[in-house]
């Protein structure tokens, strides 16, 4: 009776196809890359940054494909969180936790960046309209997560139709930013193409990797899918792609219309490119972060949350944290308990704090995934993935030691708040494991 009862609710959960999934992936890539590191990015490298967003796609393409062999054999939600526990024996169950908490923290709590990120493109589309007000932006971001919980609670389908039209949206206010900028670009700022040298490019292909995770997000609702062992390998391919080479025209538009010194100092860069255009064109590209910021903010809320629920079902959390509302299958109490952490986070204001944090985290979570594949192809003989990683054990091998490499990129004090979150995913892991605490979790 409870085994037909849970089937019943995994299949109410089976909402989503290849087209949300591509917008989840998209959507979650597009927030804060192109919009704010954009700028940073082209200080550094010039308008050879085009150069190094091809690079972040190739590198990020690399570890998607071990990613898809991962998630084909192992269509549920959960993700990076539950290859180590199905792939490395014993160790597993401990890596699990760890990869699911840093994973948790880099997409589910991080997401809070992206709501004071709507809340500064709010107040720049006020400013560009001459409204004579803005918002204060901590108290404005605490509002759109509120609200956002409450509505993916309600159902996911909306949460989903959410994430479809702002992807659109995004991706209509960037095309017309192209065309417009395209007709307007001034062939001498694009000389030297690359002022910095090719070190540089690789510096700002570092920053933008850090942000170009967002991908990682779709493995984490495979069970939502109505065909997990195909959608999901293909919405993260398509979306890696589609952002790989839209990126690239956007940045080489920017650097066309304003110079590369003026854009690293622009808090929102394209906004200040299309400037130089006309207002309005400004405006469509303020507009255009905002449903950025909103696309990303949800769908690493939809899939953050998943990754708790996982934990939660899995016995590793306590099991409250794996439920799910009877009437529609949504895990409730893991969309509000991340809901809750988002709105600390927000509350403090500490955006940079928060953006270091996911940039260390969420390639930790990548690199035990790469590794993982070795533990399926060589543990695992009595599962066969629909997708298998081409080139294997090169590819697993190479995804590894170039997420390394990024990671050294990345500043030292990314590296100490990243570790410390870790830390504390395993003091829990101890207490919900070894202590009275175990109790709460399932199978106790």
């Amino acid at each position: 009776m409870n085994n037909s009862i849970a089937n019943k609710k995994e299949s109410e959960i089976k909402k989503l196809t290849l087209l949300d999934g591509w917008s989840l992936g998209t959507g979650s890539m597009i927030g804060a890359t192109i919009f704010v590191a954009s700028g940073l990015m082209s200080s550094i490298a010039g308008p050879a940054t085009s150069i190094s967003f091809i690079i972040c796609a190739a590198v990020t393409l690399i570890i998607a494909l071990c990613y898809c062999e991962m998630s084909s054999a192992f269509p549920r939600s959960g993700g990076a969180y539950i290859y180590p526990k199905e792939t490395m024996g014993k160790a597993g169950d401990s890596i699990s936790f760890l990869t699911g908490w840093a994973l948790y923290g880099g997409q589910g709590l991080g997401a809070a960046v992206l709501a004071l990120t709507c809340a500064n493109y709010v107040n720049a589309v006020l400013e560009l309209s001459g409204a004579g007000f803005t918002f204060i932006p901590t108290y404005f971001a605490i509002t759109l997560i509120i609200l956002f919980t409450i509505s993916n609670i309600i159902d996911t389908r909306l949460g989903n139709a959410i994430q479809l039209v702002s992807t659109f949206a995004v991706v209509g206010a960037l095309a017309v930013f192209v065309a417009m900028g395209s007709f307007n670009i001034k062939g001498e700022l694009l000389t030297p193409f690359m002022p910095n040298g090719f070190p540089a490019v690789i510096t700002a292909a570092a920053i933008g990797w850090s942000s170009f995770g967002g991908w990682s997000v779709i493995p984490n609702m495979s069970s939502e899918f109505k065909n997990p062992a195909r959608d999901v390998p293909l919405s993260m391919l398509l979306s890696l792609i589609t952002c790989g080479i839209s990126f690239g025209f956007i940045v080489i538009v920017m650097n066309g219309l304003l110079h590369y010194t003026q854009l690293g100092i622009e808090a929102a860069p394209l906004a200040a490119a299309a400037a130089t255009v006309n207002k309005y064109g400004a405006l469509i590209i303020a507009f255009g972060g905002i449903f950025a910021a909103t696309s990303t903010l949800n769908g690493l809320m939809m899939t953050g949350s998943r990754m708790i629920y996982s934990m939660g079902r899995e016995g590793s959390l306590p099991a409250k944290l794996g439920e799910v509302r009877k009437k529609n299958g949504v895990p409730a109490v893991a969309l509000a308990v991340t809901g809750i952490g988002m709105l600390v986070l927000a509350a403090t204001g500490m955006i940079y704090v928060i953006l270091q944090m996911v940039a260390f985290v969420t390639a930790v979570s990548w690199i035990v995934s790469c590794i993982c594949v070795y533990g399926l192809r060589k543990n695992r003989k009595d599962v066969n993935p629909l997708f298998k990683t081409p080139l294997y054990p090169i590819t697993p091998a190479v995804a590894v030691v170039l997420s390394l490499f990024m990671i050294s990129r990345l500043s030292s004090q990314a590296i100490m708040i990243g570790c410390a979150w870790i830390i504390f995913g395993f003091v829990l892991y101890l207490l919900f494991r070894f202590t009275g605490l175990k109790k709460f979790c399932k199978d106790a």
